[in-house]
């Protein structure tokens, strides 16, 4: 995963323009935040981010090499990690109700079965 533009901003009302590139399903599933309505993505490494700040993310999910294949979405931050807390430091965007395409692809990505050895794991805690 990784994060281009870190802090750009733009003129418009639309407020910080977030490049984010998620390398693998489980980074995803790492960042995804299904509890919070309408859904949020949590991106890492943005030491400066206030609460209600418009945000527009640009993301290239898991399985995509291709920058025409980025999904867009616009919401606005609703969690703050700052740096030096018990957690990474990083932002929840949560994604307007009105993005439903992203969250569509997002949980597109995530509804893939995990690898045999996730279940394998599993398996092996559940049944000790």
């Amino acid at each position: 995963m990784s994060l281009k533009g870190k802090g750009a901003k733009t003129g418009s009302t639309e407020g910080r323009v977030l490049p984010l590139r998620i390398g693998d399903v489980d980074a995803l599933r790492a960042m995804w935040m299904p509890f919070i309505l309408s859904g949020a993505v949590f991106v890492p490494g943005i030491k400066d981010g206030r609460l209600g700040e418009p945000v527009f993310l640009l993301m290239l999910l898991p399985g995509s090499d291709d920058a025409h294949e980025r999904v867009a979405a616009s919401g606005e931050v609703v969690w703050v990690n700052p740096p030096g807390a018990a957690m990474q430091a990083g932002i929840g965007v949560r994604l307007r109700e009105n993005d439903r395409a992203a969250v569509a692809a997002i949980e597109d990505c995530l509804a893939d079965p995990p690898g045999d050895g996730d279940a394998a794991l599993f398996l092996s805690v559940a049944n000790p």
